[in-house]
């Protein structure tokens, strides 16, 4: 039985956190500041040689989806500061986005050599490789980052996700339930161990976990928890009449 995984999570939902994590910081704005473009655009023509500013034009782009001219900004701070890990790891964003796994592993990578204290260059590196289908460097990179985060939220599931890709199954229902210690209430956690455990054939695990994933409002993939429920129901009761017939 084939599972059915709601992998859209890893994307960007957890890469939208991640930028809001490394926003630049606040900006003592006032009334003639409305556009905050306009307002990078201001400080880049006042302090040309410094790189910043055109961080922050850069981040500014990035919020409102300019990708193109995102990277322009990105690559001029990089220009003046070859060893700007930020924006660095931005660039690896960008490129995330537009698909180009390669080029955004190259700029994670880059941006971990320079500044391993933004962790999240190394997060995105594991999102990277799944999405390229490097299951077992994903798996590598994602056990070095809880080394550093170890309560990261919804960092295991994407750990789990990476095993159940890889049919190490006993491993991904480990990490699934060790994210339900840190963070019991993720409400995404019941839904990927019931389909572990379908894949698996343990049907009355499997329906336990779609069952209770259900009871929490607005249940992630619910369309393919309850397709799994009727499922394994309507085979449950497929094996009953069987073994009736037989008995006749």
């Amino acid at each position: 039985m084939k599972i059915i995984m709601k992998e859209e999570f890893v994307n960007w939902f957890i890469l939208l956190c991640v930028l809001t994590l490394l926003s630049v910081g606040t900006y003592q704005r006032n009334s003639l500041w409305n556009d905050e473009l306009e307002l990078w655009k201001d400080c880049v023509r006042k302090a040309p040689v410094k790189e910043r500013p055109y961080h922050n034009l850069g981040y500014a782009y990035l919020q409102i989806g300019q990708w193109d001219d995102a990277k322009r900004e990105f690559e001029k701070a990089l220009r003046l500061n070859p060893r700007y890990a930020i924006s660095m790891y931005n660039l690896g964003l960008i490129f995330y986005r537009k698909g180009s796994m390669d080029e955004a592993i190259n700029y994670y990578k880059k941006a971990i050599t320079l500044d391993s204290s933004i962790p999240e260059s190394l997060y995105n590196l594991g999102i990277a490789y799944y999405h390229k289908g490097l299951y077992r460097d994903a798996i590598g990179v994602y056990k070095r980052f809880l080394e550093i985060k170890p309560d990261y939220e919804n960092a295991r599931i994407n750990l789990g996700l990476a095993y159940s890709k890889l049919k190490m199954w006993n491993e991904a229902i480990q990490s699934f339930q060790e994210e339900r210690r840190y963070h019991p209430d993720n409400s995404y956690v019941d839904g990927y161990l019931g389909f572990a455990y379908m894949d698996l054939e343990d049907y009355p695990k499997a329906l336990f976990h779609f069952k209770k994933a259900l009871t929490y409002p607005n249940p992630p993939d619910s369309k393919g928890i309850r397709k799994g429920i009727a499922t394994i129901e309507a085979a449950q009761k497929g094996k009953r009449g069987k073994r009736i017939d037989e008995k006749d």
